[in-house]
């Protein structure tokens, strides 16, 4: 048998077996495909799902389950639904530490009754990164994968059927953005918990501003505004401050900040390191909450 008939062969196995994990998620006004993810839970990228109507959960027997949202991740883009006697378990995840440059994934998807898939290639492997929304990904993974519109999400595997992530449209044209299983299983624990849509809340608007030399790093954020009441100004954060560091980290640009908090945790406490006026000040900030929306 030739090395191509093998690994075609290897791809359509890998298919096969993680088939019976993705689902297809129907509603009045969406169609999109989820992954189970066990305890009858399923996620889905979420601006795929709305919340007017019924929602029904539909595996590979054709099988319908009733759903509802059980919360959403939005600075992540996701939705957990809960579908009561689904009854499917969550795929083994792969070694992320494992994953090359060159490896091939495939993204399967159930726009339909049946399964459809595509395959590509891991093209770039980096670090932890944050979204636009501040959520934290644990790698970064792009691939040469072009996922169809109607695929509204995909699950994203190895060539052994092992879960890579879940591919959520979005942010790189028509690519979007491959969420890790092990960025997944953070977030989902953070909806049922009902933190992921309680944002951090300082009650700042801010620019970004170049710094000098001197102040150890090129960019940072000006305070434009500071709400009155507002846990940044009980901090004692002023109009004209340049916020440099919070928690540690540098923050140069506002997702920076949304991770800052995020990460500090609603009622947290969190360092923050200014200029005022040129001269350095540290101020410890108890972080606000607000729903996110």
């Amino acid at each position: 048998m030739s090395d191509a008939v093998t690994l075609s062969n290897a791809l359509a196995a890998a298919v096969d077996a993680i088939a019976p994990a993705v689902v297809r998620i129907a509603g009045e006004s969406h169609r999109a495909t989820g992954l189970t993810w066990g305890d009858d839970l399923v996620v889905a990228a979420s601006d795929t799902i709305d919340e007017e109507g019924a929602i029904q959960v539909v595996d590979t027997d054709g099988r319908e389950t009733a759903a509802e949202v059980a919360g959403r991740d939005p600075a992540l883009g996701i939705v957990v639904l809960r579908a009561p006697g689904l009854g499917r378990a969550r795929p083994a995840a792969a070694d992320h530490a494992a994953l090359r440059i060159g490896h091939l994934v495939v993204a399967v998807a159930r726009p339909g009754k049946s399964a459809r898939a595509t395959f590509g290639m891991i093209g770039t492997l980096g670090d932890a990164w944050r979204t636009r929304g501040g959520a934290r990904i644990d790698r970064y993974i792009d691939t040469s994968l072009v996922l169809p519109s109607e695929f509204g999400g995909a699950v994203i595997v190895d060539a052994q059927a092992r879960l890579v992530g879940l591919g959520v449209p979005g942010g790189r044209r028509r690519r979007g953005v491959i969420v890790p299983a092990t960025t997944l299983e953070r977030a989902v624990g953070a909806v049922l918990s009902g933190k992921s849509e309680r944002r951090g809340y300082l009650g700042v608007a801010t620019y970004p501003a170049r710094l000098p030399q001197a102040a150890g790093q090129d960019r940072g954020l000006l305070v434009v505004d500071v709400e009155d009441d507002s846990p940044a100004a009980r901090a004692g954060l002023a109009l004209g401050d340049v916020i440099l560091t919070m928690g540690g980290e540098h923050i140069e640009q506002l997702s920076d900040l949304f991770g800052a908090l995020a990460d500090a945790g609603a009622g947290g406490a969190v360092s923050a390191h200014i200029l005022r006026a040129g001269k350095p000040i540290d101020l410890s900030i108890t972080v606000g909450t607000r729903t996110q929306g």
